[in-house]
């Protein structure tokens, strides 16, 4: 893996990726005139890609059936052969002969695209492309990476496991010798070491005699961390927040951070009025009540400050029950509400709250008080997420589902450190292109 914009990338799928769009340049190149249509060969690539993006039809792929993938996959081509072509109208190439050299290889590279895929996705599926990969240790940390690993197929790693027994010390030659033939026989290309403590157990000598050979070697936790893009609360120690890097506030980021924020606002606001004016009249027509639903949540350093929402509840949702979390087909949301809800509508005032300075268009979601104080006493590290200011979206909103426990929000918390730990302004655009496709595709709204 690599890393881009504080994320982490497969280094297989990108190789994919990149391959698959030269193929499609090259494809289309072939026997046309490259400079009067230069400009359609690259928006090809570009709509494809995007729309294929926002149909959830990215590297790594979801593993489909033969029938789900080429349906999912023919439905997103036709997408990208409408937008296409609305795109050559405004912008015609030069000549008649350009038009009928470039729209049949337009009309043929669907079919080279879902050719690719789908001999990608089978020689996935056979595992030659995966990394060999050795875990030494035992015990909970050693356990639950490698199930994370065997999960998540599309993370493209192979297993192996070397338990390190210092039992005895007159074996560790042995242990040494045993350890770097198994490594050369089976082409290991990373180690992580996962043991439960390391003092008076580290294999040093061998993990320096690998090293030197060109063996990445990864601490769990770290490694952990490039994989899942979370941060395991229950293996963090003090000292492990405090030496690693990251957790970056320079001056500049911070600026930066803030007036992409007004931009973001303003511009989403002068988008969004249309909406103002006709969900509003909406709300009125088909329940009683306010338009406008305020409540008093925690922000940056603990401040309060009431954020703003279309109403999406009945006037009288917590009379009875008093403050509870939202529920899956919660019975207290309105008709009109569980569609805002699903398309992120009742959201759209917040940015008023982000223009204020009391939000950020990305961070973690502010919560109310009294989860809070119930939250901040079970879980570890939970004010950490109020170094920075609420925000819109974040990264545990495009991770995680919509949550609704304290397990949930311990997850959400482990999403949002990483957030903390590699926040960027390139990061938190990256996460607002995520969040487009989550709106999209309707997922992770109650």
């Amino acid at each position: 893996m690599f890393r881009l914009f504080n994320r982490y990338y497969s280094i297989k799928h990108t190789f994919y990726f990149a391959f698959e769009n030269i193929l499609i340049v090259l494809f289309l190149v072939w026997g046309t005139v490259i400079d009067a249509v230069w400009v359609h060969l690259l928006l090809a690539p570009l709509i494809c890609q995007l729309v294929l993006y926002y149909s959830d039809l990215f590297p790594p792929f979801p593993r489909f059936s033969i029938k789900e993938f080429l349906v999912k996959h023919l439905k997103a081509m036709l997408w990208a052969a409408g937008i296409l072509f609305l795109c050559y109208l405004i912008i015609p190439p030069p000549s008649t002969e350009d038009w009928s050299a470039l729209w049949w290889r337009l009309a043929l590279f669907p079919l080279l695209i879902i050719g690719l895929r789908f001999g990608y996705q089978t020689l996935s599926i056979t595992r030659h492309l995966d990394t060999p990969i050795l875990i030494i240790g035992s015990g909970t940390v050693a356990t639950i990476l490698k199930d994370y690993l065997v999960q998540d197929r599309n993370l493209g790693y192979r297993i192996f496991h070397f338990q390190w027994d210092l039992g005895t010390t007159n074996k560790t030659g042995d242990q040494l010798e045993h350890l770097s033939r198994f490594v050369k026989r089976q082409k290991i290309k990373q180690v992580v070491v996962a043991l439960r403590d390391r003092r008076g157990q580290l294999p040093v000598k061998s993990l320096l005699h690998l090293r030197v050979q060109g063996i990445e070697v990864f601490e769990a936790v770290s490694f952990y961390e490039r994989i899942a893009g979370k941060i395991r609360v229950d293996w963090l120690k003090p000292s492990t927040l405090i030496f690693s890097e990251g957790f970056n506030r320079m001056h500049l980021i911070r600026v930066t951070k803030r007036v992409s924020d007004i931009l973001f606002s303003v511009i989403g606001l002068i988008v969004s009025l249309p909406v103002f004016l006709v969900i509003p009249l909406m709300i009125k027509l088909t329940s009683k009540g306010p338009i406008f639903y305020r409540q008093e949540r925690v922000g940056e350093r603990g401040q309060p400050f009431m954020v703003m929402k279309f109403r999406s509840m009945r006037e009288d949702a917590e009379v009875a029950s008093g403050p509870v979390w939202a529920q899956e087909n919660d019975p207290r949301v309105t008709a009109l509400g569980k569609i805002m809800r699903t398309l992120r509508i009742d959201e759209i005032p917040q940015m008023i709250n982000v223009l204020r300075g009391e939000m950020s268009f990305v961070g973690p979601r502010p919560e109310r008080e009294l989860f809070v104080k119930q939250l901040r006493e079970k879980i570890p590290y939970y004010d950490l997420r109020y170094t920075v200011k609420p925000g819109l979206t974040g990264w545990a909103q495009v991770k995680y589902r919509y949550g609704a426990t304290e397990q949930d929000a311990l997850e959400k918390l482990q999403y949002d450190l990483y957030y903390i730990k590699h926040l960027s302004p390139i990061f938190d655009l990256t996460i607002v292109i995520d969040t487009i496709r989550v709106v999209l595709l309707g997922s992770g709204a109650r």
